[in-house]
């Protein structure tokens, strides 16, 4: 299709149309789609008609390479930039130097394939892809990338995700775990860490950052102010929490309830620690850290108490998160059913009414 204005040089439409000086002004649509170049000089038209001189934004050949580090840069303080700084790390192995333009529809779809194909789960190529799109509306924003660019990078459908069960231990898998957290000098460090993250149901970083200020031994409760969903939670302290947290050692100068006994700095991750320790109680990789917050909450559950309560222990922003749970509830279905015979009565006592239903 041929219009006045609108021409191509190579794959890209380029277009023309005269300034507010009288002068010919030609700028590229950076878009292999002729209605993303129809759509531009109908605007620059506009502009023009309504007195205004079109700004011309010229977009250096950026790399990802180049974006990545912008964008961690941008990250630094946010919640979970250590996860992200890992994610961008293994993103630039994938696509090193490769100039922004090449991230089309196709490519990042095909990307995705691969990804799945390697073995990674739906959720996890989920998060990369969503980080890909994040950092390329960054990228419009810090004139690195256009508007087409995003526009092919954000029509990639996110995956479905396979909906499982979360593993949790058991009784007797807990104490098989922290039997096997070594000596003192090796895995001893995580045993207390452990009879913590079970008793609350915290996350890994809410643990790790927790200082003893935090903690009320008086009146039983812990207050978490860094969560995930950013709102404070209260954590009720149960006697083995109680009696974990009297007997760990205390230091003056450092306010973290757990901490490197060595430097007498807080722990940043317990990923090698916690595998060693998992691995010597035969477990496989589907059990990590996270594993014990499932486990809070199943046994929980499993103990009759109710989902809604689950929920506000757990900091959940949706009961729906929580609900994931709710098959392990003892009988939920028949106490629900028998509830319901009990309110309505028998309808054999009401004589010839007892098809009324």
């Amino acid at each position: 299709m041929a219009k006045k204005g609108i021409y191509k040089r190579g794959n890209i439409y380029w277009i023309h149309y005269t300034g507010l000086d009288g002068r010919q002004v030609k700028e590229s649509s950076r878009s292999k789609k002729f209605k993303d170049a129809e759509a531009l000089l109908i605007q620059r038209k506009h502009q023009v008609q309504q007195g205004q001189r079109p700004e011309i934004i010229r977009l250096k050949d950026s790399n990802f390479k180049e974006l990545s580090e912008k964008y961690e840069e941008h990250c630094k303080h946010q919640r979970g930039f250590r996860n992200k700084k890992s994610l961008l790390k293994m993103m630039r192995e994938d696509f090193g130097v490769l100039p922004l333009k090449f991230f089309t529809t196709e490519y990042v779809e095909q990307y995705q394939s691969r990804l799945l194909t390697n073995g990674l789960s739906e959720g996890t190529v989920n998060r990369r892809i969503g980080c890909l799109k994040n950092m390329f509306t960054k990228a419009v924003d810090w004139k690195l990338a256009s508007n087409s660019m995003f526009a092919e990078v954000h029509k990639v459908k996110v995956l479905k995700e396979t909906m499982k069960r979360d593993r949790f231990l058991s009784r007797e898998e807990i104490k098989l775990l922290l039997d096997c957290c070594g000596s003192y000098m090796e895995q001893q460090h995580l045993k207390p860490i452990i009879v913590f993250a079970v008793n609350t149901g915290c996350r890994k970083e809410e643990i790790l950052s927790i200082k003893w200020k935090q903690v009320d031994l008086k009146h039983g409760f812990i207050t978490l102010y860094k969560t995930k969903n950013t709102e404070l939670r209260k954590i009720p302290i149960n006697e083995p929490l109680r009696a974990m947290l009297n007997e760990l050692p205390k230091k003056e100068d450092v306010p973290y309830v757990f901490y490197n006994f060595k430097t007498d700095e807080r722990f940043l991750d317990l990923k090698r620690s916690f595998r060693t320790a998992a691995t010597k109680a035969g477990f496989d990789n589907d059990v990590v850290f996270h594993t014990l917050r499932h486990t809070f909450a199943s046994h929980l559950v499993m103990a009759g108490v109710d989902i809604p309560t689950v929920s506000r222990l757990m900091g959940h922003k949706s009961i729906t998160m929580t609900m994931r749970y709710s098959h392990l509830a003892p009988n939920h279905l028949s106490n629900a059913v028998n509830a319901l015979a009990a309110a309505l009565g028998n309808p054999d006592d009401e004589g010839d009414d007892k098809h009324a239903l």
